[in-house]
């Protein structure tokens, strides 16, 4: 099935795209579709989006159209979902 992964923030720069397209398997979780995106970038994308376990980052916030999940929901994706990526963002 396809998902559209969309990046924001430091994702997207190390991404180096807002948006891609992944074939994942029919009832992909959120950890597959992090995972299959992990292993199209680097290691400082992986980092972003992976913990060194191949845990989901727990700070990552991640939104299934427009309705946040939490980031070990196991509920399976459907295809043509939207799932977007948000690493929060600190300073001040």
């Amino acid at each position: 099935m396809n998902v559209t992964v969309e990046y924001t923030a430091q994702i997207k720069r190390a991404a180096g795209t807002a948006r891609e397209a992944l074939n994942v398997a029919d009832g992909a979780t959120i950890v597959d579709v992090l995972r299959a995106a992990a292993a199209n970038h680097d290691d400082a994308f992986r980092r972003l989006v992976l913990t060194t376990g191949d845990a989901p980052q727990p700070t990552l916030l991640i939104f299934v159209a427009d309705e946040q999940v939490r980031v070990d929901s196991v509920e399976p994706l459907a295809d043509g979902t939207t799932v977007t990526l948000l690493s929060p963002i600190s300073g001040g």
